[in-house]
């Protein structure tokens, strides 16, 4: 299928190559190329196509000398018997960022068991490929499929000539590694078959140590040989529309939320919708039913509810955008990510500020699950980030290919494993639920909206984020004691420090904080200052009037905001703020210590936690304007891989 083949979705320009000039090299190995495959090529610049011996070792020796031809553009290795729509190849030719990858497909978008595509190996942390299995070289623990397409960029492909050309050497040396059935461990049903030349590129260059990254496809009609992947229903752009709706996200928005998002989607890439826009618009129809919800009328809060939940949908569109014309940013991640923040901070003030005026005081629950809220979202960064750090640690499978089975253990099973089903799909859809994602938060706001009651709303909001904090940290906690957590002490997360916002003790305690940054708690310590930091501003409103009290919940605003855009920007960029900035607001344990003396001693609680907060407002506004502003480029990830 061609670019200009419908039925298409959205206008020309969302359908428009984002990337200018040609393609590169295509190199077709296997075969002769089809002509489909010329023409899904040709669709994407690439009219140089060139073909390699059918035989194993020859195609190594030839891509080694067409590799070390030209570094200035990609060279492109294809099977010969893909049959793929150039729809499905977008994402790897046509975006803004330059890698070397391969396209992989899972197990369950096969209609039956795989005759051609490479099992791998890919880490689900960084998306590295560590291994590659053929007829004769056997991976373990494969969690895909290389469908047949590898992209190397050009940076790369002097290292890839000589990975090529030394594979060629010890194979011409050494022969054929021995068949799959000579070595240890269960393997495969493909032993028997010639090795096919693209999983032979794929492994060597795997092998030797490039790095290569695993690039999902989406549900897109693809056909290896006799593998088939029928896709989902439609046009190739349909099924384009389709795999730009996020796939991992929770029930309530893979269930309800995502099928009218993408309806939008739709209408949205055929008016010149740009995703910040949509963003923008999110932001504001969220902000409108905090207004609604503030004016503590039933009607109005019923209007709210339903605004709520537009803005929810609107939320999507804007991520499904990007995805479908490839305009990732960094600051629209992080856009993305703080807007639904300020809504949930925004409704809650609106929810508690009616309490008050019918005489609930309920401004410390909700600086509670302000407090919650924030924790949540800041220890699981900080579990996770660990977790990636433990496994960048972990490298491709660095053997020769005279060895025909990678560093797995002999145990290891060799096949990919067929996609959950039944009570375990059950189970995962429950533990989405537990984790509480921002549909299943949008949807308690809601229903607790209509019940026009705000105690019934911060409290059934409260209990839930409580539960899912629990839920995330009593199994954390368990795998850590029983040292299942992966933890590895040698590859600390040096932006501690930023997490746990010092300030100006940042410095002094630098060395300290990168010794705690090796401990296998130290993930903790995040959450923990900003429940002390929580607890220090509850005591100071203790005498404060019931109505005033929003100048706590005011002031956490301020220091969850830091929090979040700290957390944001390290996920976008991998920048940290300015030091100037926790000098100007002391830093997370100077303001406890502020707080607790003046409170202690008696000072106006009120307008001191007032300016306060308007200081710290001011402050962390004008350094995030200033970080976001300068961070333009594009982000090295697409939006969905980075927000939450």
């Amino acid at each position: 299928m061609r670019l200009d083949e419908g039925p298409f979705v959205g206008s020309s320009n969302a359908r428009a190559l984002r990337v200018s000039g040609d393609g590169g090299t295509a190199v077709v190995l296997g075969g002769a190329p089809t002509d489909s495959l010329i023409e899904t090529l040709g669709a994407l610049g690439t009219v140089d196509v060139r073909r390699c011996d059918a035989d194993p070792v020859s195609s190594l020796r030839s891509l080694a000398d067409l590799a070390s031809q030209r570094a200035d553009r990609p060279l492109l290795l294809v099977a010969a018997d893909l049959d793929i729509s150039p729809v499905a190849l977008l994402d790897l030719l046509d975006v803004p960022t330059d890698r070397t990858a391969t396209l992989t497909i899972t197990r369950g978008a096969l209609s039956g068991p795989p005759q051609h595509a490479a099992p791998i190996r890919v880490s689900p942390h960084d998306r590295l490929v560590h291994s590659v299995g053929t007829s004769r070289h056997v991976v373990s623990n494969p969690t895909a499929y290389a469908i047949g397409v590898v992209r190397v960029r050009g940076a790369d492909r002097e290292r890839a000539a000589a990975a090529w050309r030394e594979g060629a050497a010890i194979l011409t040396a050494t022969g054929l590694p021995a068949t799959a059935s000579t070595a240890a461990g269960p393997v495969d049903e493909r032993d028997e078959r010639a090795v096919e030349p693209f999983d032979l590129a794929l492994l060597t260059l795997v092998r030797a140590g490039l790095a290569v990254q695993g690039a999902p496809v989406g549900p897109y009609s693809i056909r290896r040989g006799e593998d088939v992947a029928p896709g989902a229903f439609g046009s190739a752009w349909q099924q384009r529309l389709r795999a730009a709706s996020r796939g991992n996200d929770g029930a309530f928005s893979m269930a309800v939320v995502r099928p009218v998002s993408r309806r939008l989607t739709a209408y949205g890439l055929g008016h010149g919708w740009t995703p910040n826009a949509v963003t923008i618009v999110s932001l504001l129809l969220g902000l409108a039913a905090c207004a609604l919800a503030a004016t503590d009328d039933r009607f109005m809060w019923i209007l709210a509810a339903v605004l709520l939940q537009a803005s929810l949908v609107v939320d999507c569109v804007d991520g499904e955008i990007a995805r479908f014309t490839r305009r990732y940013s960094a600051f629209g991640g992080w856009l993305d990510g703080v807007s639904d923040r300020i809504k949930e901070f925004a409704m809650v003030a609106a929810v508690a500020w009616v309490a008050v005026r019918r005489g609930e005081p309920l401004w410390m629950l909700a600086i509670v699950l302000l407090a919650l809220l924030a924790i949540r979202h800041v220890e699981d960064y900080a579990y996770t980030r660990r977790v990636r750090l433990a496994h960048a640690a972990q490298t491709p499978d660095l053997v020769g290919l005279d060895v025909s089975r990678d560093l797995g253990p002999d145990s290891a099973r060799t096949t990919v494993p067929s996609p959950p089903a039944g009570r375990a799909v059950a189970a995962h859809k429950l533990k989405q639920v537990l984790h509480l994602p921002v549909a299943e938060r949008y949807l308690i706001m809601s229903l607790g909206l209509l019940t026009f009651s705000p105690v019934l709303f911060l409290w059934a909001l409260s209990v839930a984020v409580a539960l899912a904090l629990l839920w995330t940290q009593t199994g954390r906690i368990a795998r850590a004691l029983a040292r299942r957590d992966r933890f590895d002490p040698t590859h600390p997360d040096l932006h501690l420090g930023e997490l746990l916002d010092l300030g100006l003790l940042a410095g002094p305690a630098r060395s300290f904080t990168e010794r705690l940054a090796g401990r296998r708690f130290a993930w903790q310590l995040p959450g923990l200052l900003l429940a002390a930091e929580t607890a220090a501003v509850i005591i100071a409103l203790s005498d404060v009037p019931d109505r005033a009290r929003w100048v706590g919940y005011a002031w956490l605003v301020a220091v969850s905001w830091h929090r979040y855009d700290t957390v944001y920007r390290l996920r976008e960029v991998g920048r940290v703020p300015a030091s100037w900035v926790g000098r100007v607001t002391l830093g997370c344990v100077l303001r406890i210590v502020l707080l607790l003396v003046v409170a202690t001693v008696g000072g106006p609680m009120a307008p001191i936690l007032a300016w306060g907060a308007l200081g710290l407002i001011c402050a962390y506004a004008a350094e995030s304007t200033i970080a976001w502003t300068s961070a333009s480029r594009p982000s090295h990830r697409p939006r969905h891989e980075v927000t939450a």
